[in-house]
């Protein structure tokens, strides 16, 4: 697959739809998530064809656990607090990051 902006949305789009399950997420939520972590793609793009298999785990991964929050939350439907708390756990162990780069860790 040609590393492209475009394709690489599509890519993340799946891989996080099959994390969320039967969950739809809004689409605020989605733009908000993208625009958020643009620097993201960016590096995974960069790195596509070595790093492709971990990042769309790891999108997956905060599929399931912002579906598990809206769930807990009592909505079927995944809003930008929901995916916010997941990314604070799920990127404290995403790869993806050029050294020295600092995620905030989730409070126990």
């Amino acid at each position: 697959m040609a590393a492209n902006i475009d394709g690489l949305k599509l890519q993340l789009a799946m891989a996080f739809g099959q994390g969320a399950g039967a969950m739809l997420a809004e689409p605020e939520a989605l733009e908000t998530l993208l625009a958020q972590e643009g620097e993201m793609l960016k590096t995974a793009m960069a790195n596509w064809k070595e790093s492709r298999w971990a990042f769309t785990q790891l999108v997956r991964t905060l599929g399931q656990m912002s579906a598990a929050n809206a769930a807990v939350a009592g909505t079927a439907e995944i809003r930008w607090s929901e995916i916010s708390k997941s990314l604070t756990a799920v990127m404290t162990i995403c790869p993806c990051f050029v050294a020295g780069v600092k995620r905030p860790v989730p409070h126990s």
